[in-house]
């Protein structure tokens, strides 16, 4: 693997930043893109700061869109102006994203596309996001099941990681203490998943032993689906 070119989208601190670190211990030449604080600049709602930071990069193995926004609450106390946002960072992103990298990524053996979902997608909302943080990870995994079917022709594989909760700041801005115990109640291998756990699975997904897997969504959660 060492050598091969990650660009990892919301990298600059929680779950971003722990995948970028699990692919620079196994060699990977890693650009970690953020709104700030990345160290490549990339608004991934502004289509030209994407084409901007594509264009920097170059050749492109693989990529993960992991920026994303979280709400949760009540249905009711999202306002319009949040929904737009949501939207905007984790299902526009990510359109944004691939439409700019595959151009980048053809013709690269073991091209591979792993965005970032979540187990909201199925429940509808979750443990801590809500009902419109769910639709857009849905959103999610049908791009990801559409774009696993129309980009393997181009030798690009594309598949999900859908995580429960994650030990990452974001989270805990949104866990109590009561939350939390609700939360691993939940969840049968009893803890909250770190960012580790995601790398991992990443590195999976980009590695040749995934190389007939595309389309596919794998859920890392510690069992949170099947209670």
């Amino acid at each position: 693997m060492n050598g091969r070119v990650v660009l990892v989208t919301g990298a600059a601190r929680g779950l971003g930043a722990g995948i970028a670190a699990g692919f620079e211990k196994e060699g990977f030449v890693v650009h970690r893109a953020d709104i700030a604080g990345g160290g490549l600049a990339m608004d991934v709602t502004d289509r030209a700061s994407v084409r901007k930071c594509m264009d920097k990069v170059g050749a492109i193995d693989v990529l993960v869109n992991n920026a994303g926004l979280l709400a949760s609450g009540p249905f009711d106390q999202t306002t319009g102006e949040a929904w737009d946002r949501l939207l905007a960072v984790n299902v526009t992103g990510i359109f944004n994203c691939v439409q700019a990298a595959v151009p980048a990524m053809r013709g690269r053996r073991g091209a591979s596309i792993i965005n970032i979902a979540s187990v909201s997608h199925e429940k509808g909302g979750g443990a801590i996001g809500n009902v419109w943080y769910g639709a857009t990870k849905a959103a999610v995994v049908a791009i990801t099941r559409g774009l696993g079917r129309e980009l393997g022709a181009q030798g690009i594989r594309v598949n999900a990681i859908a995580p429960a909760v994650v030990a990452t700041d974001m989270v805990s801005a949104q866990l109590d203490a009561a939350l939390r115990e609700r939360v691993l109640a939940r969840i049968p291998l009893g803890r909250l998943a770190e960012a580790e756990d995601i790398a991992r699975a990443a590195l999976f997904l980009a590695s040749e032993a995934a190389s007939f897997i595309t389309g596919e969504t794998i859920a890392v959660d510690g069992g949170f689906l099947r209670t």
